[in-house]
């Protein structure tokens, strides 16, 4: 994930996170910074950056005692909208009524299923700052969630 942060003091600060290995460069004002250790940058002139949180909690760095905000924190919201794909997964498969109507595969398989869904759909719908689009990302990745367990579970009745 990459962020680009204009700041009056720095200038630009090009702020990229690796979501698979965590790994982070930085770069400010055109100027790549080396990395000393796991959170300490430093700079061309030798000024000291600290790097604290990560994808999930949002990324500031602090220089020069100011700290700066490099990427946000997960939203509520957006907790909320990637943990409905595991939710709806769960009580559908656990409802007769409901599998007699719409059969879903539920229990494990749903939930490991499902819990996959979650996890890209948060990944996918916090690259971008618009609501309304991580609404509409969100509403689709509960019907492919819907759709792979549905197709799932007619695999599992044809071989019964």
């Amino acid at each position: 994930m990459k962020n680009i942060i204009k700041n009056e003091k720095y200038g630009e600060i090009i702020f990229e996170e690796n979501f698979w290995t965590g790994k982070k460069n930085i770069v400010i004002d055109g100027k790549p910074l080396t990395k000393v250790d796991k959170t300490t940058y430093k700079t061309e002139d030798d000024k000291t950056v600290s790097l604290s949180g990560n994808f999930l909690y949002g990324c500031k760095m602090t220089l020069e005692g100011e700290t700066i905000e490099l990427s946000p924190a997960v939203k509520w919201y957006e907790y909320v909208l990637s943990f409905l794909p595991f939710v709806l997964i769960m009580v559908w498969g656990n409802i007769s009524a409901l599998c007699q109507i719409v059969p879903v595969v539920g229990g494990a398989i749903g939930g490991f299923v499902s819990a996959i869904f979650c996890c890209v759909n948060l990944f996918i719908i916090k690259k971008f700052r618009q609501w309304w689009l991580k609404l509409i990302i969100s509403i689709i990745t509960l019907g492919l969630t819907f759709l792979v367990c549905y197709l799932i579970a007619l695999a599992i009745l044809a071989v019964m």
